[in-house]
């Protein structure tokens, strides 16, 4: 019955399932509901800094319970869009279970497409989550651990250290490296220092105190776990190297486009089904029709949303109004999507 569902869904209603259908429909009486996403509710927005904000959400009671390290994608409604970004959960998978809440603690960027209209959201608004993803998790067997966090990367490392227990015999240790009086989050760090007995950290940054490699002590580390930039995860992995120390790493890096965005280039898309080289003169739904590749469609002019997929990673440039992506996660639209970069689609 499943598959003769499915084969109704994508023949006579182009999707993967009834529901997404009949999504204005059931929007009327849920508030963003979409079909595969999970629904989540604005309870809270404290501004941190000038540039950070922690959004506290209500996740409906079917979504599946994180562990902490893990990260989901966030997606909201501007201005008749869906957009998505990426972040790492900032609390504890124990904090959902006694008050079904969880924290996002997210850097904003005035220039940025996303973050700056975050702070917009009103309460008790709705907005689009997806499955906990990730396995940057914390290692039980490991007893002396060192946490190396660059920036907004002590979001896993706060989530990690708040779902321990008081008891534990675990030593961590935190270096935390951001701008001079930027480091966020200091006050939970803490009230942690007071509730678990073998944790200690360090306010670092890199013009007054250099390199990290000054303050791991190698002796009291079975394992280092790397949270930041591209830079600090290449130099805490040729440290590790020479030092024979376990390494498991979560990092970002800006990717920026190769060519100018006047000058015709060939990109290559890489699918679930693997890999397909497109021109960056015409939309990439356009592009897949004329390589034969099966793709849910609708208006064609980026009204309907019925086209939208997953951009895993690479940057596209929306043929409405020219802005660019970033490289991370987010939904994208490909009616009115361009390819600038090489491009990671799940459609």
């Amino acid at each position: 019955m499943q598959n003769i569902s499915q084969f109704i869904s994508n023949n006579l209603f182009h999707h993967r399932d009834l529901s997404g259908y009949f999504e204005p429909v059931l929007q009327v009486f849920k508030p963003a509901w979409r079909s595969g996403f999970f629904r989540a509710q604005v309870k809270g927005i404290r501004i941190l800094s000038e540039n950070a904000l922690k959004i506290t959400l209500k996740p409906e009671r079917k979504w599946p319970l994180h562990i902490a390290g893990q990260h989901i994608s966030l997606t909201i409604e501007q201005q008749g869009r869906l957009i998505s970004r990426v972040f790492t959960i900032a609390s504890s998978a124990k904090k959902l279970k006694e008050t079904g809440l969880f924290d996002l603690v997210i850097r904003t960027h005035d220039e940025g497409n996303f973050t700056p209209y975050l702070g917009e959201l009103a309460l008790n608004s709705w907005v689009n989550i997806s499955n906990p993803m990730g396995e940057f998790i914390f290692d039980e067997q490991s007893n002396h651990t060192t946490f190396l966090a660059g920036g907004s990367g002590i979001t896993p490392f706060i989530a990690m250290l708040d779902d321990l227990q008081e008891n534990t015999q675990k030593h961590i240790h935190l270096l935390y490296y951001a701008k001079p009086n930027a480091h966020l989050m200091v006050d939970v760090l803490e009230k942690l220092l007071t509730r678990l007995p073998n944790f200690s950290f360090e306010l670092l940054n890199r013009s007054e105190h250099g390199s990290f490699t000054k303050y791991v002590s190698v002796e009291h580390t079975d394992e280092l776990l790397v949270c930041g930039p591209e830079e600090m995860f290449v130099e805490a992995e040729k440290f590790c190297k020479s030092r024979q120390i376990p390494i498991r790493a979560e990092h970002f890096q800006a990717i920026k486009p190769t060519k100018p965005l006047n000058e015709a280039a060939r990109f290559t898309v890489k699918l679930n089904h693997g890999d397909l080289e497109i021109s960056n003169r015409d939309s990439l739904l356009s592009e897949f029709q004329s390589h034969n590749k099966p793709v849910t469609y609708g208006c064609g002019m980026g009204i309907c949303h019925q086209c939208q997929c997953v951009k895993k990673k690479g940057i596209v440039k929306d043929m409405r109004d020219g802005r660019l992506s970033d490289n991370s996660e987010e939904l994208i639209q490909l009616c009115v999507s361009q390819a600038v970069t090489d491009l990671e689609l799940e459609l």
